[in-house]
């Protein structure tokens, strides 16, 4: 039996053509369907909701939970004002994913976070974010969002030593693709900071204590298909989930 991998959503709202409504939509791009896949995993998507009964049955029906990117976080989540440069925020898929999050976290279910989902995880544990790191960091930042294609390696991190994610892809230093303005500021209770960019934002972070718990700021999703680094972080996420 492969394992179920629960997978976030973001939402999406179109007008109806003649009218004053709009049609909302969960949207996931599919590579994140299909690294899960083939990583030996069975993925499932997890649309928006508020009632807490149904975001516990997700987390009873899941064998590991990937929180996908997407939008800003509402800063108020972790006790700042909007930043002039927020962008837009969805409170709904906020209050379910840190629900599922800090639940998945007590009963030592495995996480794999990406991009959006990194700072998720963070602040699910108490931590905090950067809501704009170009206008917030003290020093000049590289680009952090990318012109490239979304498969290209557009920088150079540097990885812990001895951590999960040095042991998952073999190397100190792996290059990664880039798509965020956003970053870990603190990371949360029990989480350790385990890749950094050469500007120093916070890349990944892990907590040793759990079975899998590991945040990229990456798209690994995107480069599976060229990068072998990327293969591997999915197949040590799946093996932990089983």
């Amino acid at each position: 039996m492969h394992p179920v991998i629960g997978i976030t959503c973001s939402l999406t709202a179109t007008p109806i053509d003649g009218t004053t409504f709009f049609l909302e939509r969960n949207i996931i791009a599919r590579d994140y369907a299909r690294a899960i896949e083939h990583a030996g995993g069975a993925p499932i998507l997890l649309p928006h909701s508020e009632d807490l009964a149904c975001i516990q049955q997700y987390l009873r029906v899941v064998d590991g939970l990937l929180l996908s990117g997407g939008g800003d976080i509402d800063p108020l989540r972790f006790g700042q004002e909007p930043h002039q440069n927020i962008g837009s925020v969805d409170p709904v898929r906020d209050e379910m994913e840190l629900q599922l999050t800090q639940k998945a976290l007590a009963a030592d279910l495995p996480i794999f976070a990406l991009c959006r989902g990194i700072q998720v995880l963070s602040i699910a544990a108490g931590g905090t974010i950067y809501q704009d790191i170009a206008s917030e960091l003290p020093q000049p930042t590289l680009r952090h969002s990318q012109k490239g294609a979304g498969w290209y390696a557009s920088h150079t991190i540097d990885l812990l030593p001895d951590s999960r994610l040095h042991q998952i892809t073999g190397s100190i230093t792996t290059r990664v693709n880039s798509f965020h303005h956003q970053a870990v500021r603190d990371a949360g209770e029990g989480f350790i900071v385990t890749a950094r960019a050469k500007d120093g934002v916070i890349e990944a972070i892990e907590n040793p204590t759990h079975r899998f718990a590991v945040g990229v700021q990456w798209h690994p999703e995107m480069m599976w298909e060229r990068h072998p680094e990327a293969v591997n972080l999915f197949a040590a996420f799946v093996k932990a989930c089983r």
